[in-house]
């Protein structure tokens, strides 16, 4: 059965097998290190059952508290190796960090993913998140930058009545 758990500072030795899949984000080492430094709590990863732990997938979030601006979670990575996609990980990864968002007082959860990503976008838009707006040349590919969609789901609060 997978399980699921915080990821810790040893996987990030664990994960070069999804970090380097083509429809994943490369971060540095210091970005995965940073995140954990300043966001405890809100990463996880799904592990494989079997005696060799194999990292299936992961997500790595933020909680955001800017000011004059409501709270709000941040997928800043999500990824299922091309292995168990199409089980649910990505969904379960997802689950858990709305859950947590909402716990912590978000008012809503957004992301950026790659305009060609589809398969991403039915994800997403099957969770409940929708397109909010474009960023024109987000991610700096060589020789052509791509665009990106900030998608975004709002944690539903009861109406306060006055």
């Amino acid at each position: 059965m997978t399980s699921f758990r915080e990821m810790r500072f040893d996987d990030l030795f664990k994960i070069n097998s999804l970090v380097f899949d083509s429809l994943t984000e490369v971060y540095s080492l210091t970005f995965f290190v940073k995140h954990f430094l300043e966001f405890p709590g809100l990463s996880q990863i799904a592990i494989a059952p079997g005696s060799d732990g194999r990292p299936m997938g992961y997500i790595f979030g933020q909680y955001q508290v800017k000011h004059k601006q409501d709270p709000y979670g941040h997928v800043a990575a999500l990824t299922v190796s091309p292995d168990y996609r199409r089980l649910g990980l990505a969904t379960a990864l997802m689950d858990f960090f709305f859950m947590v968002s909402d716990l912590k007082g978000a008012s809503y959860v957004n992301l950026f993913m790659r305009i060609s990503n589809r398969a991403a976008y039915q994800l997403y838009t099957s969770l409940g998140y929708a397109h909010r707006q474009t960023f024109l040349d987000y991610y700096p590919d060589e020789p052509k930058p791509e665009s990106a969609y900030e998608l975004r789901k709002y944690v539903p609060r009861p109406m306060e009545v006055q």
